[in-house]
């Protein structure tokens, strides 16, 4: 839990330089020589574009170099983009800036490296841990952003943002301990088309393209309403966004716990979505301020309740030779997600019509929700951890064709076998005694 830590500070000071331009850098853009609307979006979304380019080879590459590697890698990147971006002096300089913050694409290595460092059973808790101090550094943005590039200049933003990687940086050289040494020995190596013929995989990546769709619809809708027809101020949007953001922590546990220790990921799954299609509707019909918050809360109470699940029941689901590789794919659609929903959201924003965007995007969750219906379970595995040196030299052969073995490899740094088991089919006795006397 402790590297777990250190891995999602790195993580939030990584999304706090991102999120904190957000409120002012379409402002930023405008500023820019040779700016056009056009232009500005790019600006805003090219992140997204270069993200969906790099997670998965980037992911993969963790698998094979090592995911300390790559992350200092992508975290320098990061760096070198924002810095061009607080220099820039015409709107191409500041696109190609983006376009190199997203490609320092790290997110699928550093969720590959926690689910490394930690056990199956705890992993959703070291997911929650994650999601929460993304959502600190949102909510630290919204506030922050506008009030320090109001007063010192929205370029100051991007100065931030670099030294905020340097940090994150020196956290991971420093903090974070070498990967741990694994060799994969149950399977070939990993590929794209594997991965995405996976059935139940490609179920998780087309529930996160829709987990991050809405959500990214949802913060396209929420500061207009507040601001266009309830005519709230900017300053003042903070007081919606913390109770929902905090009553959707609350259940962001709830949910971890349910899904983890309860076995109820699927229910959790359905709450989820079903929750988005009433907030959306409560968006649709809101008359009054309060009742748009209120569906404000609903959506954010949905939208936590996956953030520790999917990625965790991701993990799960992929093999450990592959585990890099399939996050890379998750973290793309996610991506992909976000710069679809942006587009969806702007065109049906582009007539103003609230009360039109609220209603499809509860269908749209509706649709969601039958997809959904057909998951499975994720296996309630068991892992059994032997000393090398007490079992038959002939373990790889042995464990292959094993009934009730799913997964089995060999951590090199600790010297210790570890073989997951689908406890309904054998227990961690019968494989011990089986390795031991043959």
């Amino acid at each position: 839990m402790k590297t777990t830590l250190w891995l999602s500070m790195i993580i939030a000071l990584r999304f706090l330089g991102l999120f904190i331009v957000l409120p002012m850098l379409a402002v930023y853009a405008l500023e820019q020589n040779g700016s056009t609307p056009f232009l500005v979006g790019l600006a805003v979304g090219g992140y997204a574009i270069t993200q969906v380019f790099f997670q998965y080879p980037l992911g993969k590459l963790s698998d094979k170099i090592g995911r300390k590697k790559i992350i200092v890698i992508g975290l320098l990147i990061f760096f070198i983009g924002s810095i061009i971006c607080a220099m820039s002096d015409n709107i191409y300089m500041l696109i190609a800036g983006r376009l190199l913050q997203g490609a320092g694409a790290i997110s699928s290595a550093i969720t590959a490296m926690i689910s490394d460092f930690t056990k199956e059973s705890e992993r959703a808790k070291a997911m929650a841990v994650m999601g929460g101090s993304i959502a600190m550094s949102f909510i630290v943005s919204m506030v922050a952003g506008p009030m320090i590039g109001g007063y010192f200049g929205i370029e100051i933003l991007f100065e931030i943002t670099a030294v905020l990687a340097i940090g994150a940086i020196l956290i991971m050289l420093f903090k974070i301990p070498q990967d741990n040494k694994i060799e994969h020995i149950f399977e070939n190596e990993s590929n794209l088309m594997s991965i995405i013929k996976n059935k139940e995989l490609f179920r998780m990546n087309v529930t996160m393209f829709f987990h991050s769709a809405t959500m990214t619809v949802a913060f396209l809708v929420i500061p207009l309403t507040l601001i266009s027809i309830f005519t709230w101020q900017k300053s003042e949007l903070w007081m919606a966004y913390l109770p929902s953001i905090a009553a959707g922590f609350i259940f962001m546990g709830i949910a971890a716990v349910l899904g983890e220790k309860h076995d109820k990921t699927k229910q959790v799954f359905i709450a989820s979505i079903i929750l988005s299609i009433v907030s959306f509707a409560m968006f649709a019909m809101a008359s009054s301020a309060s009742y748009f918050i209120a569906g404000m809360v609903v959506f954010f109470i949905g939208f936590m309740m996956l953030e520790p699940l999917l990625q965790s029941t991701t993990t799960k689901i992929a093999k450990i030779h592959e585990r890099g590789a399939a996050l890379g794919v998750f973290n793309t659609v996610q991506f992909l997600g976000v710069f679809v929903g942006g587009l969806f959201g702007g065109y049906l924003l582009d007539g103003g019509d609230i009360t039109k965007l609220g209603f499809i995007m509860s269908a749209v969750s509706v649709f969601w929700l039958f997809w959904v219906i057909g998951m499975k379970n994720p296996l309630r595995a068991k892992f059994l951890f032997l000393n090398l040196n007490e079992v038959s030299g002939k373990y790889k052969e042995l464990l292959k064709n094993k009934n009730g073995v799913v997964d089995f490899y060999r951590n090199a740094t600790e010297n210790t076998l570890i073989i997951k088991l689908d406890p309904s089919k054998c227990d961690e006795k019968e494989i011990e005694n089986y390795l031991k006397t043959k």
